[in-house]
């Protein structure tokens, strides 16, 4: 499960971008501008923040600038939605056109949970318990399994 930072004016689109978020089982979190979006950021870290490149206040390119900034926050990935043409001159985790399938918004995220280091941590401590685990049994049923009939394999 990943926490995500949804940031766009059209609260239309942000409304259902956070209900199909939301429905693939990440937190979602909104604001409708980059001043609130930083604001939110601060107070608690997402593991991701989606932001339109077009609003008022503060855009996506300088939310990104300003969390780059900022040491504890520059570690955070970005993703762009941009409507017009161009490259957004900000370094980010990735820009998406609209109009743009849900799905790849929804890639990106699955990629960005692959690349987190707690998560990561987590799935090898569970794969190397399971493992051991396994490997125990194996060996009970096998001493088990010899001990009973009295013979050793070779």
């Amino acid at each position: 499960m990943v926490s995500v930072l949804l940031v766009d004016d059209g609260t239309a689109a942000l409304g259902s971008l956070a209900l199909l978020v939301a429905a693939h089982g990440h937190l979602v979190n909104t604001a409708i501008n980059g001043m609130d979006a930083l604001r939110r950021v601060r107070t608690n870290r997402p593991d991701v923040v989606v932001a339109d490149c077009d609003m008022p206040v503060m855009d996506g390119v300088d939310l990104a600038r300003e969390m780059q900034a900022d040491p504890e926050l520059a570690r955070v990935p970005v993703v762009l939605l941009l409507a017009g043409a161009g490259r957004p001159r900000v370094r980010v985790f990735a820009v998406l056109r609209k109009p743009f399938a849900p799905t790849k918004l929804l890639e990106l995220i699955k990629r960005i949970d692959r690349r987190n280091p707690k998560l990561l941590r987590s799935i090898r401590n569970r794969t190397r318990d399971a493992m051991l685990s396994a490997r125990m049994r194996v060996s009970r049923r096998r001493k088990g399994y010899h001990e009973m009939d009295g013979y050793r394999e070779f």
